[in-house]
């Protein structure tokens, strides 16, 4: 049928299941309807690869693709298209769900992804993978069970209202520029959000959830420049946002505006030094600890700290303007113990512990370490804060 199909026409599938791989090097449409319009692999390589320009694919269960890691067998293989579509499909026993590479303005839209049935999340594969792609949008996809939503050195792209569930990171980012990732919803994952390096990059509206495994992160930060981090809501994770950056870095600026971090273990950590944020009206709320570092002595710099709300803060509103007459400060006291030596963290919130931190805080044996500042902390916390 695609073979007699004129360039530009659209194909009709009616129910039945239809055996694969097939290659499509034609302008086409594919028009299935739902998961009774099967197209199934053979269990080896890619189960549709499009090679063409103009093509898109609605409607359609896909399975059954390969398990070559290192060929990247996939349900959905793009290369080297532009104006690519893939609406309402249905992926399953895939080893990547939809590769992308060196494409052009694609969409995937409201597709249900899911990896092959293997309980290791390492050895599953991408429900999305996009590597140099310039211009997509991605919203309203449903990936379960998968590894990653994975961009990789791609730029102009727009992640809207996708789910992600029970991952390894929910969202990728590695080296892209303009990218916005909104209302996306991550739960179960080892990460909700993994960045690494690129430049004007926006995570807003996104909630993260409940990360797995006693490092899992909300969104985890490393390089990057001009990060914005707008009105997330991270709840029960390990790390709420991890910022992995060191003394030496150069031109770079994250914004953490408007988000609320809900009892999560820490709310805040930093890796090496605190420098380079801009750190506004977030809400502080249920979490074991406010602020941690890994390192001793942290670089302090270049920061803009004010205006959040953190309901440790104990000072008083005298001039009832909203924010407390004292900074709120965080000082680490016998807590440094544990925060510095990775290896006490097992002791952490035991009788003892408990007992040297209330004689360090009433009876200071040794010199404790203001860690973080904000100089106008809000008494009550904003009910929604959405900044640009």
């Amino acid at each position: 049928m695609i073979d007699a199909a004129p360039a530009g026409s659209r194909i009709d599938l009616p129910p039945g299941k239809y055996r694969g791989p097939i290659r499509i090097d034609k302008a086409l449409i594919l028009q299935g309807s739902g998961s009774s319009t099967v197209i199934e692999g053979s269990g080896r390589g890619t189960v549709v690869k499009i090679g063409a320009s103009h093509v898109t694919l609605r409607a359609l269960t896909l399975r059954h693709s390969g398990r070559r890691r290192e060929n990247m067998d996939a349900a959905i293989r793009i290369e080297r298209a532009s104006d690519i579509g893939i609406e309402k499909c249905r992926i399953e026993d895939a080893l990547f769900g939809i590769v992308a590479e060196e494409s052009r303005r694609i969409r995937f839209l409201g597709n249900d992804i899911a990896s092959i049935p293997e309980k290791v999340v390492d050895n599953r594969g991408d429900g999305i993978r996009l590597w140099d792609v310039t211009q997509a949008e991605i919203r309203g996809n449903r990936l379960h069970r998968s590894r990653d939503l994975s961009i990789l050195r791609s730029r102009n792209l727009l992640l809207d209202s996708n789910a992600i569930i029970q991952s390894r990171y929910g969202i990728l980012l590695e080296m892209d520029h303009n990218v916005t990732a909104r209302r996306n919803r991550l739960v179960h994952n080892y990460a909700g959000i993994l960045l690494k390096g690129g430049a004007d990059l926006t995570l807003r509206e996104n909630f993260i959830a409940r990360s797995r495994s006693v490092t899992g992160t909300g969104i985890l930060l490393s390089g990057g420049r001009k990060i914005r981090v707008l009105a997330n809501r991270i709840v029960g994770c390990a790390q709420g946002l991890y910022i992995d950056t060191g003394a030496s870095e150069r031109g770079m600026r994250r914004w953490i505006l408007g988000n609320q971090f809900l009892a999560n273990t820490s709310a805040l950590h930093f890796h090496a030094a605190i420098r380079n944020n801009t750190i506004r009206k977030n809400i502080v709320k249920g979490n074991l600890e406010d602020v941690t570092v890994d390192l001793r002595s942290p670089f302090r710099k270049n920061n803009e700290i004010s205006g959040n709300y953190w309901d440790r803060y104990e000072g008083f509103d005298r001039d009832h303007d909203g924010f407390g007459d004292t900074p709120y400060q965080v000082w680490i006291y016998a807590d440094k113990l544990w925060e510095y030596d990775h290896h006490l963290r097992w002791f952490y919130a035991t009788p003892l512990m408990s007992l040297l931190d209330f004689i360090e805080r009433i009876a200071p044996f040794d010199e404790p370490d203001l860690l973080f500042v904000d100089p106008h902390p809000r008494m009550q916390p904003l009910s929604c804060v959405k900044e640009d």
